[in-house]
């Protein structure tokens, strides 16, 4: 028996990188996935390539998370499917500007695009979640963020828009651990500086290694909750 067996769990942004890395580990795991990603013909052939390892464990549904129906029909298929869920890993995120944009160039679309993929994507997901979370067996949310959110790293100029809007998205992760103390576990997770079309090529990281980190937090003792992780450990937000 894997380490995650039976446990229900929802991915999003598994087409590729980071999130279909971990997919990938959590179905060898014993674990039955509900993934979702926004480009369908990249989703159906990440389902492919995971067919042979899944077991059957494994349903995918295509739909952008900037949308405002896609939470509520994700929880409908999951409560038809599950009736509960365990773990939800708000795994997808964009970073729209380049290394050297600033907020004070003037443009908002980038700033607008971050947090709504980066931080109000996974907000209303949780949201629509909470009730099949509450369901679930020891229930967690994980965030995946960035080091480049980081306090200390807000002090760094360029991907501005980025930077702020995984900074939000620690500071929900805070909020709503203090809010489900007990209930649902919630953490944040760094994925590190890894090659995905994120990271780049020049990236020192694998996928896989991240997917491993994201392994240890989904199997943390279940009082864990309110704090930003990498590479199995707790680190300053």
């Amino acid at each position: 028996m894997g380490a995650l067996s039976g446990r229900r769990i929802l991915i999003t942004g598994i087409s590729r990188g980071v999130g279909f890395e971990t997919a990938r580990l959590f179905l060898a795991e014993g674990a039955e996935v509900f993934g979702t990603a926004r480009d369908a013909g990249r989703l159906e052939a990440a389902r492919a390539r995971l067919a042979l390892e899944s077991g059957g464990r494994l349903t995918v549904v295509a739909g952008d998370l900037r949308g405002l129906e896609l939470p509520g029909g994700l929880a409908a298929a999951v409560a038809e499917r599950w009736g509960a869920l365990d773990v939800l890993v708000n795994n997808a995120g964009v970073q729209v500007d380049g290394s050297t944009r600033g907020l004070s160039d003037g443009s908002e679309a980038p700033l607008h695009e971050s947090m709504d993929v980066n931080l109000m994507a996974p907000y209303r997901l949780s949201l629509a979640l909470l009730p099949l979370l509450r369901r679930g067996r020891e229930p967690r949310i994980m965030n995946v963020s960035s080091g480049a959110g980081t306090l200390r790293d807000m002090r760094l100029a360029g991907i501005a828009s980025y930077r702020l809007s995984k900074w939000a998205l620690n500071g929900l992760t805070m909020l709503l651990a203090t809010e489900l103390d007990g209930v649902v576990a919630v953490n944040a997770f760094d994925p590190g500086w890894v090659k995905t079309d994120l990271g780049g090529p020049n990236a020192p990281g694998q996928p896989r290694e991240s997917a491993r980190a994201a392994l240890h937090l989904a199997t943390l003792p279940f009082g864990e909750t309110g704090k930003l992780w990498k590479n199995g450990e707790a680190i300053p937000f």
